[in-house]
């Protein structure tokens, strides 16, 4: 007895049919709508399709009646030519072909006496509407955010990036369940050594099924690292503002955000606002710096000042805040607890109903943290150096900086209530060369500071003159590079 499966289709419509059935699993939302068709002799055909994927006017309207108004059948090919108002069509062989087919969306034609089967593009997709980012909104500019589905996003890429130049490369990544992944470049822009050396990452990757973009970056990366080397997007305005500057982006099926590539430090602090309004060209990128300081040392420089530098404040102030606190807990667990509090905040906002959001931040914030300063477990003071840290923290999440933000701040801490103000600053000098030693995709992560580049610094430190930034080409300097 010959156990051996078969992988092409027979002349047998049965045959067929019964061994679909089993490549499915016999699911139950796999409906088969079986017809004859006219020939020399009458012969048997079936229509296959996944029932909640699948537009069934569609079918019946452009499939199931120009079939049924056939005289004569002289072969598959003459059938899709000659019959079938389907734009996306194909004549397939192999039941794993088929298999992919069905799976995402598409309907297939069988007919006894050929072993050739008609796969027809017939796909129903739940989509959800166009909506504003939610990370990254601006007052003013484009208010559209990036949805779930692939298709939407190229075509609101291509609707800002109307020129000939604009290419996407889909690669399907998946041994199981076959994602599509696209790569967008412009090929009058691209850095080519970028290009080159993402679509070689994402082709290596072998996994059964990719749901998450995290798998891309991870790829990417090659190596755990602290800082992201991947920018995550939800705007269009911002990726195709990368496009221009040779940057390439990459969307996974199924994920709101595009990834943008190289990414350097500096990217994380430039927002839409900066683009889009007169005001702030000068202050507010340094704004953003500053708090990113703030955000990782200031609760190690408040520790550091308690234990070790109380006269930093003038007198009665060192006094009354400091030397002669009578809280309970020690300033170390002081911050440790107010900080746990507020991730605890952070994270519960994301895990409860909308509605119950206001009710959370009034038990964490007033219940919590007021009654802790009444009860002197903890020193007023603490409570707004903490509070003012977390605020600072929460101006440069865009982009996906947080993970390494939150690192460094319980790092720093540490060093500065152990080793004072010279512990801090040798962590961070540490923290330096280790981020002058970073690649995303061969592109120093610190660049245009290390190394450093004077062209490049038009868009680094302040926002430049609109009109020179568009019209200035941007390049990435290589680790090969001399």
């Amino acid at each position: 007895m010959n156990n051996i499966e078969p992988s092409s289709l027979s002349v047998s419509l049965q045959k067929n049919l019964r061994h679909m059935q089993e490549e499915v699993h016999a699911t139950s939302d796999l409906k088969i709508r079986s017809f004859t068709m006219k020939d020399d002799v009458v012969r048997e055909a079936a229509i296959l399709y996944l029932d909640e994927i699948t537009d069934t006017k569609n079918v019946q309207e452009h499939l199931l009646a120009p079939l049924l108004r056939i005289e004569r059948i002289e072969s598959i090919e003459t059938i899709v030519l000659g019959h079938l108002s389907v734009i996306d069509v194909s004549i397939e062989t192999t039941f794993d072909a088929i298999r992919n087919g069905l799976s995402k969306g598409k309907t297939l034609v069988l007919i006894d006496g050929f072993n050739q089967g008609i796969l027809a593009d017939s796909s129903d997709w739940q989509k959800r509407a166009l909506a504003e980012p939610d990370s990254q909104r601006t007052s003013r500019g484009s208010m559209i955010g990036f949805t779930e589905q692939l298709k939407i996003n190229l075509n609101l890429l291509r609707n800002m990036v109307q020129i000939s130049s604009f290419n996407v490369e889909t690669i399907r990544v998946g041994s199981e369940s076959q994602t599509d992944v696209a790569i967008v470049y412009l090929e009058k822009f691209v850095d080519q050594k970028v290009l080159d050396e993402t679509r070689k990452k994402i082709k290596d990757i072998d996994v059964t099924y990719l749901l998450e973009a995290r798998v891309i970056e991870d790829a990417i990366e090659e190596k755990k690292t602290l800082f992201p080397l991947v920018f995550t997007c939800e705007r269009p305005d911002v990726t195709v503002s990368a496009l221009f500057e040779g940057r390439v982006v990459i969307f996974v099926n199924g994920t709101p955000y595009a990834l943008i590539v190289p990414t350097l430090f500096l990217h994380y602090f430039h927002q839409p606002d900066e683009y889009n309004l007169k005001s702030g060209r000068f202050i507010v990128r340094a704004l953003r710096f500053f708090c990113w300081f703030l955000s990782i040392g200031l609760l190690g420089l408040y520790v550091t000042m308690v234990r070790f530098h109380p006269h930093w404040l003038r007198h009665p102030f060192d006094e009354k805040l400091l030397t002669q606190s009578d809280t309970l807990m020690p300033i170390l667990i002081e911050v440790l607890f107010l900080s746990f509090l507020f991730d605890l905040l952070a994270e519960v906002s994301l895990r409860v109903p909308k509605l119950s959001i206001i009710l959370v931040s009034l038990i964490g914030a007033i219940v919590v943290g007021q009654t802790a300063v009444e009860a002197k477990l903890i020193h007023s003071l603490t409570l707004i150096v903490v509070g003012l840290n977390y605020l600072t923290s929460l101006n440069i999440t865009a982009g996906g900086l947080w993970g390494a933000m939150r690192t460094l701040r319980y790092l720093l801490l540490f060093l500065g209530y152990f080793f004072g103000l010279t512990g801090m600053l040798v962590g961070m000098f540490v923290v330096t060369m280790y981020m002058a030693s970073l690649r995303s995709l061969g592109v120093p992560y610190l660049a245009p500071f290390i190394p450093f580049r004077w062209d490049e610094m038009k868009d680094a430190l302040i926002r430049g003159d609109l009109r020179k930034l568009i019209n200035s080409k941007h390049t990435y300097p290589h680790k090969d590079n001399k």
